[in-house]
């Protein structure tokens, strides 16, 4: 016959078997993390902001791809391209006055005042970083599209196949309805391709060229976006991506060139308020309570 446990044995066990059973019942309390890019799980994805994303101007969250992640600063990227809009309207001025300081363009004035107040209320502002003198909200530079620890240089170059292109699409963005077919122009209204209007570049423009420009069937209708860096080659042009999915150079007062919005996150700035960081389910932040 069994003999029953001694009493001062069962008195030991009551505390580890509470502790298992409420392991399971209560909810883990450790936050989700930020993490930036890696081969074996790809990106996490956030949502902060909002902007019009539709071709009627619906305005939806901002959907950003966490680059890199430390305990300082989070690098995040918008997944797509949200407007279109010169680099620069002068372009003497841009060869010769600015010298393609990114810090003293059109479009880094623009990103830290009219799309700022759009996109961002004061308290996710407050979330954010500025990167040297370009303010909160900036662009990528070749460095950054290039850096293989982002996970954005490892691309498919001068490939004219849509299928590889959208498995391994690299550098290549795409924009939203928004921005290839309104872009601040209602299609209601603006609805005559060659009609000539006055564009972010303060020259009259055909309407066709005052939206997104879209590449062909051929390059998966990906579309260029300006990075921070000016062209080496010629001082009136900034450096963008082409249609084969690296970078090239182009005039900095094209109208037509998309706008891919990078920003810093404070690292201990924020709290993750749901989702779970997938492409699809995106995590929601916002400021840590006091």
């Amino acid at each position: 016959m069994n003999k029953p446990a001694p009493r001062g044995s069962r008195c030991c066990l009551l505390p580890l078997i509470l502790v298992l059973l409420f392991s399971f019942i209560l909810p883990s309390s450790a936050e989700p993390e930020l993490t930036g890019y890696s081969r074996e799980s790809g990106y996490v994805y956030i949502q902060l902001g909002q902007y019009p994303q539709t071709a009627e101007g619906e305005i939806r969250p901002i959907l950003w791809r966490v680059l890199a992640a430390d305990d300082t600063q989070c690098i995040l990227l918008s997944e797509y391209i949200l407007f279109a809009r010169c680099l620069h309207a002068d372009l003497k001025d841009y060869r010769d006055g600015i010298k393609g300081d990114f810090a003293k363009t059109d479009l880094c004035a623009y990103l830290n005042s009219v799309f700022a107040s759009d996109a961002f209320t004061e308290e996710e502002l407050a979330l954010l970083l500025p990167l040297k003198d370009y303010g909160k909200i900036f662009l990528p530079s070749a460095e950054d599209l290039e850096n293989k620890d982002y996970g954005l240089g490892i691309t498919l170059k001068s490939v004219k196949n849509k299928k590889k292109i959208l498995k391994d699409p690299g550098l290549r963005a795409w924009g939203t309805e928004w921005a290839i077919k309104n872009n601040g122009f209602d299609p209601s209204v603006y609805n005559k391709p060659k009609q000539k209007l006055i564009g972010s570049s303060g020259r009259e423009t055909p309407l066709h060229d005052l939206r997104l420009f879209v590449y062909s069937e051929q390059w998966a209708n990906h579309s260029p976006y300006w990075t921070r860096d000016p062209s080496t080659a010629d001082g009136r042009q900034g450096r963008l991506i082409k249609a084969h999915g690296a970078i090239g150079r182009l005039e900095a007062g094209r109208d037509n060139i998309g706008v891919r919005p990078m920003i810093l996150l404070a690292g201990d700035g924020y709290q993750v308020v749901s989702g779970t960081g997938a492409m699809d389910d995106p995590f929601v932040l916002g400021g840590k309570a006091d």
